[in-house]
């Protein structure tokens, strides 16, 4: 983790190390949580305490996913969202704005074909990225 630059790296498939990026909106909780709430004595960004033994270890894929299975329960709208589609999200919201093997890169893909799939371009989307183009047109 490096709070001065806003990264942390994760372990993917394969265990396969990548760097990720947070915002300064995401920095600012990243440190009331740090504060506040993360166990200090394990080395994870995301931890939990076992209820029977109290030991302290990295938070399991089942204990977030009921962590946010609970916490969209509580908004209705959100119903059926799942954890890996904010991965979808992150993706379709970048394409335009970077290049493909940039976001191959941040996404953790050796296949540029894997990247491609997470690439949803909403004609909203579309329209944004065509009016940036001609803006940047434009300007030269």
């Amino acid at each position: 983790m490096n709070l001065d630059q806003r990264k942390f790296q994760v372990v993917g498939k394969g265990n396969k190390r990548r760097w990720c990026f947070y915002s300064d909106d995401a920095a600012r909780v990243l440190e009331r949580y740090l504060k506040y709430e993360r166990h200090s004595g394990c080395s994870a960004l995301f931890t939990a305490q076992q209820p029977f033994t109290g030991e302290v270890s990295r938070m399991s894929y089942r204990t977030a996913h009921q962590d946010w299975t609970d916490l969209i329960a509580q908004s209705p709208e959100l119903e059926g969202i799942r954890m890996h589609d904010l991965r979808h999200t992150f993706a379709t919201e970048r394409v335009g704005l970077m290049g493909i093997e940039e976001l191959r890169a941040l996404m953790g893909h050796q296949n540029i074909q894997t990247t491609l799939r997470y690439q949803k371009v909403t004609s909203q989307r579309a329209e944004t990225v065509a009016q940036a183009a001609l803006a940047a047109l434009a300007e030269s």
